[in-house]
């Protein structure tokens, strides 16, 4: 792997962004975050079928950052630009990363591989999955703590209220 990036970096770079540009690939990217980000299992293997509606846009979405990663693991796209660049494959990968292993059960042992492998042959990128790790769980746990402290609130609202008549003692 060469020391620094080039010209070359950057202008695949705003390649990249460009492509990303694309209605189709905009509406996948955000599909990820959507309808995949903290699901669990079942929902996500419905997608996986070709028969459901967004199982294309899943399919466009992981293999767009899967061919960028292989860019990188093959030496064409430097891994400080990638890293400056395309946080939002190293975001792909956080969100399935649960999920991994299943879908290679499933659809293929080769689903995000090149992603997964320059992750791990990237310190840097390691750290940044970590650090988008870290905050989708915060982001989760505030989300649930919220949601409960709106449950308990609806739930106290609809208890009956004390009555505000005086009570009588009695003699």
């Amino acid at each position: 792997m060469r020391d620094t990036p080039n010209f070359d970096d950057a202008n695949f770079a705003l390649r990249l962004y460009e492509l990303r540009r694309e209605a189709e690939l905009r509406k996948a990217r955000a599909m990820i975050g959507d309808k995949v980000a903290g699901e669990p299992w079942a929902k996500v293997e419905k997608i996986l079928d070709y028969g459901h509606p967004e199982n294309a846009h899943f399919r466009q979405a992981t293999s767009y950052w899967e061919m960028v990663a292989s860019f990188v693991n093959r030496g064409i796209f430097h891994p400080d630009v990638y890293l400056d660049t395309c946080g939002e494959g190293l975001y792909t990968f956080s969100v399935l990363k649960p999920h991994i292993e299943k879908i290679r059960l499933t659809n293929g042992p080769r689903f995000l591989i090149q992603t997964e492998r320059l992750v791990k042959e990237n310190p840097a990128c390691a750290e940044r999955v970590a650090l988008i790790d870290k905050a989708r769980a915060d982001w989760f746990a505030k989300e649930a703590a919220e949601a409960a402290a709106k449950k308990s609130s609806k739930a106290k609202s609809i208890a009956p209220k004390p009555s505000k008549k005086p009570v009588k003692a009695k003699a």
